[in-house]
């Protein structure tokens, strides 16, 4: 959205971010446990953040270990070098809502609510089988996860039909959850999250999504996410997503009115040297292209083949996106160096059956140089609305 010094600013197309569960296999090789032949529906899943092999799955019923009739755990195998499960889900199991742990040694755990034993039965129709493509919430990823500890909300860690019939899905608050569990899991810092009350990456999301302190970091995962040093897992997060929504893609004809704008004067030193700062001040009508994942909350904005990520609520059709552009060098001479810095907010409401989002924008192009403490800057906002082709 903006750019550095004395260079025009065009909204919104910067460097972006995306993220979520990728590799959405639904065929199975790793066999399950429990009743068998046409006593069982077979549910065939992912447990995923990248894959992961040689996690177990088990079923739980109304927050409550389901038993196979052995009077063991009902529990998959371990899952394959893909990730993939199967389980076998009693017919005669009482009415219940079911969700998924996914567990592997100590320290990673993550979770999935599969929904009511109704639903499950309806997915599998007359093959009684189903996979995560006729019920998405077969896969168990960083995502589910966050999802997950979210919607428990009366924090008795597990999930209720209520809860999750309650729960609305924000993209914001379910991303630091999956980029610490992620960071344990792909990028070896359990040494640092886990820790405390939060043992595994289940309780970690948790610890994570209630800003508590997580292991010896002293950060919340809001301020973990921030710091610069952690931006390859951040990264790889934002790629999970990208996979997850390529392909779904729609055009927008996506046009801004400019109500209001700043730009400061020119300040010259004394070395000949000059600081300024730019932004977009005339309206303007581009073809972008739009994404919706409803079950994640997630609305991404593309375009130019660069990916930014925000919030959607299913419910009322609301979107909230922040494009940060964090300070760093834009440009250097003999006698100064200069930074940039600044960010574009999008807010409104997206009718997806009318294919129509109206809304407003705020931006900021800020810069600063090395000669002293004086800060340029710019602003825009107005209205935009955008409708599908």
């Amino acid at each position: 959205m903006h750019k550095a010094a004395a260079i025009a600013v065009l909204p919104f197309f910067l460097a972006a971010c995306g993220g979520s569960s990728s590799n959405n296999s639904d065929s199975s090789n790793a066999s399950g446990s429990g009743a068998t032949g046409g006593n069982a529906i077979t549910l065939s899943g992912l447990v995923s953040d990248g894959p992961i092999a040689g996690a177990q799955v088990c079923l739980f019923s109304d927050g409550v270990q389901v038993k196979n009739t052995a009077g063991a755990a009902l529990c998959s195998s371990e899952t394959d070098a893909q990730g993939n499960y199967t389980i076998a889900i009693p017919k005669d199991l009482a009415p219940g809502f079911l969700t998924l742990v996914a567990s592997k040694g100590s320290n990673i755990k993550l979770a999935s609510a599969l929904g009511t034993l109704a639903q499950v039965m309806a997915a599998a129709g007359s093959s009684a089988t189903v996979t995560a493509s006729s019920l998405p919430s077969a896969r168990i990823t960083h995502f589910t996860t966050a999802d997950f500890v979210l919607a428990d909300t009366n924090n008795d860690g597990t999930v209720s039909k209520a809860e999750i019939d309650a729960y609305v899905p924000d993209y914001t608050k379910t991303r630091p959850a999956a980029v610490v569990v992620k960071a344990v899991i792909d990028f070896g810092q359990g040494g640092s999250l886990l820790g405390g009350q939060a043992s595994n990456t289940l309780l970690l999301a948790s610890a994570a999504v209630k800003d508590q302190t997580l292991g010896t970091t002293s950060k919340t995962a809001t301020q973990w996410v921030n710091d610069a040093a952690n931006v390859s897992v951040v990264t790889a997060v934002d790629q999970d997503l990208a996979n997850a929504v390529a392909g779904t893609f729609t055009s927008y004809q996506f046009s801004t009115k400019v109500t209001s704008y700043h730009v400061p004067s020119t300040v010259s030193f004394n070395n000949g040297s000059s600081i300024s700062c730019e932004i977009n001040t005339s309206n303007e009508s581009v073809i972008v292209d739009i994404a919706v994942d409803a079950s994640r909350g997630i609305f991404v904005l593309k375009h130019d083949g660069i990916q930014t990520v925000g919030s959607y609520n299913p419910k009322t059709g609301a979107v909230s996106l922040t494009e940060p552009d964090p300070l760093a060098v834009s440009m250097m001479t003999s006698q100064v160096t200069y930074y940039a810095e600044g960010y574009f907010k999008l807010n409104g409401t997206l009718d997806i059956s009318a294919g129509k989002f109206t809304g407003n924008y705020a931006e900021l192009s800020a810069n600063t140089w090395s000669l002293d403490a004086t800060r340029q800057e710019c602003t825009a906002a107005g209205s935009v609305t955008a409708t599908r082709l």
